[in-house]
């Protein structure tokens, strides 16, 4: 049973692209189906959820680039218009321009907000305090290019952040998002159900979910429209990352999260 749980979060981590040092670093085993989210270690300003008093919880997406020319998950985008549900997308800088006739589309409904994801998905604690900032801003430029504004929200690629990364991004301007619950839609051996299950169970006031609109995730258009159902049955409103945060005041989104 405990080798199954491991070689399970083994792939769940590959799925999300971690390399096992940073991984073990930043997600717990109990970050799996099955048990409950924990996301460690807290980095000052960084934030990885909103106050946990709201009924709010913010749905987001990330938005990968690649080598190779990116996709629009159209069926996700559906759904989150369809069913009238705010998110937060997290774009890759090339992938902004990949896709950018149909972002542009996107962009006209103010139900979706944009993040800065860089422009390649590069593995940010590898590289120097200038190469991380040139990746920033190009990424920046690419996006505004695109949707016609900058974005003042960042997720570091992979979700690998530390105090170092966390400062460059800040003295862009650009505010740290992480998440406290990561659905693992990347694995294509978790079932729509059982990313439903998860999900729907696990969140909380103040939750920030992390799913992808790049194709990557596996069933996550079949699941989304459950999740949405489920959490808005039990009493949740879906908020913007922005939203979401804004309701803190300074000092307490400064402190370690």
């Amino acid at each position: 049973m405990k080798g199954e749980r491991l070689r399970r979060r083994a792939r769940w981590l590959r799925a999300f692209g971690l390399r096992p040092l940073v991984a073990s670093a930043l997600i717990s085993a109990a970050a799996l189906p099955g048990g409950r989210p924990r996301v460690v270690p807290d980095i000052p300003g960084v934030i990885r959820h909103g106050p946990r008093k709201t009924r709010e919880i913010a749905l987001t997406f990330d938005a990968c680039s690649s080598r190779g020319r990116g996709k629009l998950d159209t069926a996700v985008a559906g759904v989150l218009l369809r069913t009238r549900t705010p998110a937060t997308v997290f774009l890759g800088g090339k992938w902004a321009k990949d896709v950018a006739r149909a972002l542009r589309g996107l962009a006209s409904d103010s139900l979706i907000e944009f993040g800065n994801h860089a422009y390649m998905h590069p593995h940010l604690l590898t590289l120097s305090d200038d190469s991380i900032r040139q990746e920033l801003r190009k990424a920046q430029r690419a996006i505004k290019g695109v949707v016609g504004k900058k974005p003042v929200l960042f997720r570091a690629p992979y979700g690998e952040v530390d105090g170092r990364v966390a400062a460059v991004a800040e003295s862009l301007g650009l505010t740290v998002i992480e998440y406290d619950l990561p659905s693992g839609d990347p694995d294509s051996l978790l079932s729509e159900q059982a990313i439903v299950r998860y999900v729907s169970s696990m969140a909380r006031g103040g939750s920030i979910i992390v799913m992808h609109i790049n194709t990557r995730g596996w069933h996550t258009a079949d699941a989304l429209p459950e999740i949405i159902a489920n959490l808005r049955r039990k009493g949740y409103t879906f908020v913007t990352v922005s939203r979401l945060i804004a309701q803190e005041k300074p000092a307490e989104r400064a402190r370690p999260r």
